[in-house]
């Protein structure tokens, strides 16, 4: 199945016909959407055009995330071929974000620009967190997984036969990304106790009270399921 394609740049004007997509979009997704037009011709200044700019702190004339040069340079090397890519992303002060990039070609496919979408979903982990509790006094759980799992998946669910962007997965990716973001030090660079401090980390934030976590969590340390439950086993989390 062929990727949805915006018009590329030769078509549709460069910037200026993606200014008014750009505002069509910041309409439609609200202020927990941040809407970000790129023009690759001028990297140290790429940001020509900015909606809900308040959850980045960034505005015209600012330059691209950590991520983006990186992608920019998979797709001009043909190391990358599709239209958008998705990925999760940190602002300064600690707000995760969803963020989606679509890649701008002119009518040779040359690379031109990016418009990306970065959705504040900080207040979806709080929530998650807050549900969580609330469960756990209501039904007196004192760690029980089996029934953790239901309550916290059925909040879910239905979000996700809904046709939402954030299911199961993705909330899991965004529960480790920030831990991530947030431990001193990269899981390549993790000895055993590190990788304990980790698991004990993600723990603390009830990634393990939903059903798939386990593997999730192993294939994020390089490491094997069964060493996680060890881990969990080892320091009482489980």
């Amino acid at each position: 199945m062929k990727d949805a394609t915006l018009l590329p740049a030769a078509s549709c004007d460069f910037p200026g016909g993606y200014i008014a997509l750009l505002d069509f979009f910041a309409e439609v997704c609200g202020p927990e959407c941040e809407l970000v037009l790129h023009d690759l011709a001028r990297p140290e200044a790429s940001i020509i055009a900015i909606r809900n700019g308040h959850i980045s702190g960034r505005a015209v004339g600012g330059t691209m995330s950590e991520y983006a040069p990186s992608f920019v340079k998979l797709v001009r090397s043909g190391g990358y071929t599709r239209n958008m890519v998705s990925h999760v992303d940190r602002t300064k002060d600690g707000r995760i974000l969803k963020s989606h990039a679509f890649f701008i070609k002119d009518g040779e496919g040359e690379l031109r620009g990016m418009i990306c979408a970065n959705h504040d979903v900080t207040n979806l982990i709080r929530l998650h967190d807050f549900l969580h509790e609330k469960f756990r006094s209501i039904k007196g759980i004192l760690g029980g997984p089996n029934e953790e799992n239901v309550a916290v998946e059925s909040l879910l669910e239905a979000d996700a036969a809904s046709g939402s962007d954030y299911g199961i997965e993705d909330l899991m990716d965004l529960i480790i990304e920030q831990s991530v973001a947030e431990f001193p030090m990269s899981p390549n660079d993790m000895g055993p106790k590190d990788r304990m401090h980790f698991v004990s980390m993600l723990r603390d934030r009830h990634l393990f009270s939903l059903k798939g976590s386990v593997a999730r969590a192993a294939e994020r340390l390089s490491i094997s399921e069964a060493t996680v439950y060890r881990y969990l086993k080892r320091e009482g989390l489980r």
